[in-house]
């Protein structure tokens, strides 16, 4: 028996469909075209999976990543087809990556969506592919449940070409078991069935089967003629994962008769495609056949030294039958070598792998399943010939009683659907219409939101152009009066830049970080004034949510406070400085309420908002009277002040709601 699985699945990448075909360029390209242009809708989520198809033989990561944007934008339209059809996807990959145990899972969600829809050729698909990760795990009588089940479900629908397929997985698991002539049964079912279809990519896959099922019988001639004319498809499909498969058969067949330098040479080959592909169930195959050869060439150290590797890569995937073949040929080389305890040893685990995977139990359990599913397609028979005659009988008969009854029946089953359809005619327009309409403004919000925030964008870019074209203007003076104003007009313009970009950033244009945005603003203003001591900054927002119009006020409110107590409030000597901003909202006014200051060296007794001169006290005051409040200085020692406003949330009856059952 061959010493690695070489034997095609026919697996299934909707209905029942072979995906052992190359990468074609040219419609690769076309989807890619219709695609830069199509909206986010069904018709997208087709493109995504027939190009994740197209990339199965010559890219699995962009298979991959194409299956699983299609997965994403299925689930946001809630198109469950296209759902269950990117699972099945993710399955047939995690297979081929011989990662088993993921594999079923995305086949077990994939049934699941396709039998809640009443799609039976999707539920045959998945139950096709279960059994072939089965078989690959060595659960060959689960494998046989899944095919039946599949096989059932093809026949209801007359997908012939399903059935041929699902034929062929059956006698891989008699060729799996040692039963060569039923296997060779099943494959030459399967290839009378599908031959009418023209599938080249699927014949071909039954070709490479008859030819393992010819060396397994020692015709050495005939094996190779069935994988020559199996690797003539491929080639012609661009099938490279189907090449490395024949290149490895060809090998074995070459090894089997001791032409040592072309047994080398394909099996190398497979591996060179298997190594790009990423195909570690492949590339247990070639390496296998390239330990072979070494050992029919005497270099047993070599030959051991790729079943090692063997070993390392069936133990990772979980591959049993591999394992168990690979602990038998290590066997047989330690025989050759004459070191007849390490050959016990490797016997020994060869010995403990067949019994787990050759049981009787297993050949039972297939064998009952098989029977099982005979039984009930003759019972069918029997049932539809029953009827056949009762239906005979009763119009030989003209039981006039029973026509009648079925008339009347008819009659009044057609008034009342007359009648329903007019009742919910109305209904269904009105629903239609309604449906609609939450479709456009849906589309219309979506919309808008992008406008708004590339706007925001824009004007934050725009105020970041303006504070660049002021730093080149200090450039050009030196008069530190001048320089200190341009400053202080710079962190003004960086307030209100940050603003539009949180909401740039926001995924809710109603909904700001407060919190993120002061402490972010403050350590800008620390940063500018660059102060030789540490201030440390103590910021309490309870506040989650403002609008545009207030919060831009608000920001240069800040920007201002801030500023002064950076400038005015700390001397060199003083101890470390502390700088704290509350913002909360009284539940019982509605009023914000925002308390703001140093611990300094405090403003002049005297101090009062009239008597200050400064351009920034002004900002103060205006910018509190825009936000519909008042400030006052706080009897604390430094400098603090307490400002409550309204805001301008008011004009916006939305935030408002959403800020009252904040409150509440």
């Amino acid at each position: 028996m061959l010493n690695s699985i070489k034997v095609l699945f026919l697996v299934s990448a909707l209905i029942i469909a072979q995906i052992g075909f190359g990468q074609d360029q040219p419609k690769i390209d076309s989807l890619f075209q219709v695609l830069r242009t199509s909206k986010q809708d069904t018709n997208k989520v087709l493109l995504l999976y027939n190009l994740s198809r197209e990339f199965f033989n010559s890219d699995i990561d962009r298979a991959e990543k194409y299956s699983n944007r299609a997965l994403f934008l299925s689930e946001r339209l809630g198109y469950k087809k296209g759902i269950a059809m990117s699972y099945n996807n993710l399955g047939i990959i995690n297979y081929y990556n011989a990662v088993y145990n993921v594999a079923l899972t995305y086949h077990d969600r994939s049934l699941e969506i396709m039998s809640e829809i009443g799609n039976r050729k999707g539920m045959a698909g998945s139950f096709n592919n279960k059994g072939a990760v089965y078989t690959q795990q060595g659960e060959y009588a689960l494998a046989i449940e899944q095919y039946l089940n599949s096989i059932r479900l093809l026949e209801e629908v007359d997908d012939n070409e399903g059935v041929g397929k699902s034929y062929n997985n059956i006698g891989l698991v008699y060729y799996l078991q040692g039963n060569y002539d039923q296997a060779e049964d099943y494959y030459s079912k399967a290839l009378e069935i599908l031959k009418p279809f023209n599938k080249q990519g699927v014949i071909s896959d039954i070709m490479n089967n008859l030819g393992i099922i010819s060396f397994e019988k020692g015709q050495y001639e005939e094996s190779l003629e069935y994988h020559f004319k199996s690797l003539d498809g491929r080639e012609g499909t661009g099938n490279q994962r189907g090449m490395a498969t024949s290149y490895t058969n060809i090998g074995d067949v070459y090894a089997a008769k001791e032409v040592i330098e072309k047994a080398m040479e394909y099996q190398k080959k497979a591996l060179e495609i298997q190594e790009e592909l990423g195909d570690r169930k492949g590339m247990i195959s070639s390496i296998q056949g390239l330990a072979r050869v070494q050992s029919l060439s005497g270099n047993s150290d070599q030959a051991l030294d790729y079943m090692k590797d063997v070993i390392t890569i069936s133990s990772e995937i979980g591959a049993k039958k591999e394992l168990r073949d690979a602990y038998n040929e290590i066997s047989e080389i330690y025989i050759r070598q004459g070191d007849f305890a390490k050959a016990l040893n490797y016997k020994t685990r060869y010995a403990e792998m067949k019994d787990t995977l050759f049981s009787e139990q297993t050949k039972e359990i297939a064998t009952n399943l098989e029977a099982k599913f005979e039984s009930e397609n003759k019972s069918k028979e029997i049932e539809i010939l029953k009827r056949e005659n009762e239906i005979q009988e009763l119009q030989l008969g003209r039981n006039r009683i029973l026509i009648i009854s079925f008339t009347v029946g008819l009659v009044l089953a057609l008034i009342s659907v007359v009648l329903y359809a007019r009742t919910n005619r109305d209904r269904k327009k009105a629903f239609d219409l309604l449906q609609k309409q939450n479709e456009n403004i849906k589309k219309q919000k979506e919309e808008k939101e992008v406008l708004l925030k590339e706007i925001h964008h824009r004007v934050k870019n725009n105020l970041q152009v303006i504070n660049s074209l002021i730093r080149l203007q200090c450039a050009y003076t030196d008069d530190q009066e001048a320089l200190d104003l341009f400053d202080e007009c710079q962190n003004r313009i960086i307030s209100m830049a940050l603003i539009h970009e949180k909401m740039y950033e926001a995924h809710d244009l109603s909904n700001i970080n407060i919190q993120e945005y002061i402490a972010e603003l403050s350590q800008n203003l620390l940063r500018s004034y660059r102060l030789n001591k540490q201030v440390e900054l103590y910021i309490d927002v309870s506040v989650k949510t403002l609008t545009l119009d207030t919060l831009i006020p608000l920001g240069l409110l800040l920007n201002e406070l801030i500023s002064n107590s950076l400038k005015h409030a700390f001397k060199d000597d003083a101890e470390e400085g502390v700088i704290s901003v509350k913002l909360d909202r009284d539940p019982v006014s509605g009023k914000f309420v925002m308390e703001i200051g140093d611990n300094g060296i405090g403003l002049p007794e005297d101090f009062t908002f009239n008597s200050a001169q400064t351009l920034g006290i002004e900002l103060v005051v205006t910018l509190s009277s825009q936000l519909d409040g008042t400030i006052e200085r706080m009897d604390k020692p430094g400098s603090y002040f307490k400002i409550e406003f309204v805001g301008l949330e008011k004009e916006r009856a939305d935030i408002k709601l959403a800020m009252q059952n904040d409150v509440s």
